[in-house]
């Protein structure tokens, strides 16, 4: 358990003292997420991540043998975890390693078995390696899965924590999110598939946590659409309301078509899909059709939300899209044949009347400038083609810097960020190169930017989960502010409504689904604490100061990567000689990590260096267990000579032949380690004695032991 507290500083062995604000609603936290599988639910910037250092903390002190994997969704916020474990606790570099996809599978089996006691990955590379046996969680005495209201469905949260229940000798999990949804099945499936026990909820009014609430002043901002837009929304909803109809009239919705939803029609072509795969022959035609208008339907749904929330520029890319797509898709070729259509696409191209929100943002980001010049801002937005318009629009402002923030994922005629570059607009936001990022969904979730004193929403959204991350992204270290654009009697107004009921919904939910939980019976007793001993803390200390006073030493995964492979190359080599050392007796894996100590070579890369030279064919291994040098092998049996070199020239050597005859070497005669080239160095080797013009000369095909060098 935790040590004692100052008043103002978190004491723990291994917390940095000083680093980490005492705050009791953490501290209580932290000491029954030390005992039982948690999931903790608090706001935005009230220190998840902090409680999850501590309960990091206490298993790694208490238990000296166990490691601690921490997970988060994306690769940007797996970094983030690692700085801040690396800022509070008494860890060196080599106690931790990032592992993502940049990691090839081959490379990241050894870091899972190495010396790292802290793990830094995202989900999907943990799930891959359990399934693919290139990792155990045997040994892991906690998990952290952040962000975890993802562990719902197939998402790979839900497998880890699946695996490392069956696998670890007493598994310990700690769920972190914000937003765990509105729905109480949704939030019980969370707490089933991470095998929660206890939840633990706090809200801006808890008293504990008040004190710590930096006020977000949250602002709606109305606008109403153009006539323009109202002409097209009444061509396109004439065009929906049609297709609504066939589909209620044939009884594939069963609701008045006045109230279908886009969550009615995509459920409609569920049960389609299902009636398609369970039905016979003769009635697939017309479950075809009623794909189709359905597939139309959503289409059409799209279009109009695309006209009302964003505006005509992403409206005329989706059409454009639709025409270059109408040869592949049959609801797209139907779509585009009918005379409505043509009238839409006609209203369309002849508008460019811009979308009224955009005036409304760029009045809001002038504003926010005018009377705070250093403000950073983010501007959030469902499409991409959106961003990079509000972009073109915001850049024209006089004094502000902007650029889009997206996924990696490239589309036509629209590249994608990688993960570099989108580390690289964070730090210039930071930095103030940049003071507006246009970001969509990649920036929801998690991502600390200490920075942004102002978030903009150019839409609402409906999802609770989506809008509590926005809306956390501002107020971390100091009041910040949200604006959210909406257009008058649209579907903004419908999704603005509905996601602040569905926030209230989840609040109420959270604070009472403790009851609704299942007692988890543990297979295995708890086992008796291994902490530190005083020595090793102090010697860790010691080796951990570097890390803390220079954080960038830490290397990324790619530099890790580079340096573990030189590390295994030059083990390798020291691995041969050592082993044409020991002859045909060979070696055990402990015993040639014995014989190469001095190099400091550590157990898995020692491990990894065996792995090489068995691959290149150089080491072979008769009985299990035990390696011997492969020419030392193919050797037994036959004739070998014992070779002494006597002097060393340019090109050639002269050497002593079973202590009887001076042989001359040529360099393009010899097969073997070059560094047994050396004045008294002796050897065996597999060779053939000839005569060159009188001269007696040697051709060495194998060396096969080394007996001193």
């Amino acid at each position: 358990m935790l040590e004692s507290f100052s008043l103002k500083y978190l004491e723990h062995p291994l917390i940095w003292p000083d680093t980490v604000e005492f705050r009791l609603y953490q501290k209580r936290i932290a000491d029954v997420a030390s005992e039982r599988n948690m999931l903790v639910i608090l706001p935005t910037a009230l220190g998840k991540t902090v409680i999850s250092t501590i309960v990091a903390a206490d298993i790694l002190y208490n238990y000296k043998d166990a490691k601690v994997l921490v997970m988060a969704p994306t690769r940007p916020l797996i970094m983030q975890h690692r700085e801040s474990f690396l800022r509070i606790l008494k860890l060196r570099e080599k106690d931790t390693v990032l592992l993502t996809g940049k990691t090839p599978p081959g490379h990241r089996r050894h870091f899972w078995n190495g010396e790292a006691r802290v793990v830094f990955s995202t989900p999907q590379v943990v799930r891959n390696d359990l399934l693919e046996g290139r990792l155990s969680l045997e040994d892991y005495g906690l998990l952290v899965f952040d962000e975890c209201h993802r562990a719902v469905k197939k998402y790979a949260y839900t497998e880890v924590a699946r695996l490392y229940a069956s696998q670890a000798k007493y598994p310990l999990i700690l769920g972190m999110t914000a937003s765990p949804g509105s729905n109480l099945n949704q939030i019980l499936e969370v707490c089933r598939n991470l095998y929660t026990e206890r939840v633990e909820h706090r809200t801006e009014m808890d008293p504990d946590v008040k004190p710590y609430i930096h006020p977000i002043e949250v602002e709606w901002r109305r606008v109403n659409l153009p006539d323009e837009y109202l002409k097209i929304k009444a061509v396109i909803q004439s065009m929906l309301d049609r297709r609504v109809r066939w589909l209620c009239n044939k009884g594939i919705i069963q609701r008045n078509p006045k109230y279908v939803t886009k969550t009615t029609l995509i459920k409609a072509g569920d049960d389609l899909r299902y009636m398609l795969e369970t039905s016979i022959e003769e009635e697939r035609g017309q479950i075809f059709v009623a794909i189709i208008n359905q597939s139309l339907a959503l289409t059409l749904f799209h279009m109009l939300e695309l006209l009302e929330t964003q505006g005509l520029h992403t409206l005329k890319s989706f059409l454009n899209k639709v025409d270059r797509d109408k040869k592949e898709k049959r609801s797209y070729s139907l779509l585009v044949s009918g005379s409505d259509y043509m009238k839409l696409r006609t209203l369309v191209d002849n508008s460019s009347t811009e979308h009224p929100k955009i005036n409304l943002l760029r009045q809001n980001v002038k504003d926010q400038l005018r009377r705070k010049p250093s403000s950073r801002m983010l501007v959030f937005t469902q499409y991409r083609d959106t961003a990079s318009h509000l972009v073109e629009n915001l850049n024209a402002i006089s004094g502000v810097s902007a650029e889009r923030f997206v996924g990696q994922a490239s589309k036509v005629n629209d590249k994608g960020l990688s993960q570099e570059e989108q580390a690289e607009r964070i730090r210039m936001l930071q930095e103030g190169e940049l003071n507006v990022l246009v970001a969509t969904s990649i920036a929801e979730e998690g991502l600390d930017i200490p920075a942004v004193d102002h978030v903009i929403f150019y839409e609402p959204i409906p999802s609770e989960i989506r809008y509590i991350q926005r809306r956390g992204r501002t107020g971390r270290k100091a009041p910040g502010k949200v604006a959210i654009l909406a257009a008058n009697d649209t579907l903004d107004m419908i999704y603005l409504y509905a996601s602040s009921r569905r926030t209230e919904k989840m609040r109420k939910i959270a604070e009472n689904v403790n009851s609704k939980l299942q007692t988890i019976i543990r297979k295995r007793p708890k086992p008796p604490p291994n902490p530190l001993t005083p020595e090793e803390l102090k010697t860790l200390e010691m080796e951990a100061v570097q890390v803390k006073e220079e954080p960038e030493f830490v290397k990324t995964e790619l530099e890790t990567m580079k340096e573990f492979n030189k590390k295994v190359a030059r083990s390798s080599r020291s691995l041969y000689m050592k082993l044409l050392e020991r002859g045909v007796s060979g070696a055990t894996l402990d015993q040639l990590a014995s014989d190469i100590e001095f190099e400091k070579a550590s157990p898995h890369v020692v491990k990894a260096a065996l792995g090489l030279i068995m691959k290149e064919g150089w080491v072979t291994e008769p009985v299990r267990g035990r390696y011997v040098a492969t020419s030392a092998v193919k050797s037994a049996g036959r004739k070998t000579y014992e070779i002494m070199v006597e002097k060393i020239y340019a090109g050639s050597a002269v050497v002593l032949v079973d202590d009887k005859w001076r042989a001359r070497l040529e360099s393009q005669e010899y097969s073997g380690p070059r560094n047994l080239i050396k004045k008294n160095a002796r050897f065996k080797a597999s060779a053939k004695l000839y005569r060159l013009e009188g001269t007696l000369c040697i051709s060495v095909n194998e060396v096969t032991e080394i007996l001193d060098r």
